[in-house]
């Protein structure tokens, strides 16, 4: 499993804004592709990383771990 930059750094923005749609627009990068590129993830972990509700996304207890780590390599490539 390996994600890239991107993928993680949309990850992060999109828990904290708490939408895709918002998250998207913090990675500059349209909703499609935001969404294509979250479907993907969860398809390669084969879990849900984000518990999708008409307000908006929480992440889930693996959302919760790959949070964690992607942060830690976010911080590391600063």
């Amino acid at each position: 499993m390996r994600f890239d930059l991107v993928d993680l750094r949309l990850f992060v923005n999109v828990v904290e804004a708490g939408t895709i749609t918002q998250g998207a627009e913090r990675s500059h990068i349209t909703l499609a592709s935001a969404s294509e590129r979250v479907r993907g993830m969860e398809a390669v972990l084969g879990a849900p990383l984000l518990s999708r509700h008409k307000r908006g996304v929480q992440p889930t207890e693996a959302g919760l771990v790959l949070l964690e780590h992607a942060r830690r390599m976010l911080l590391q490539m600063e």
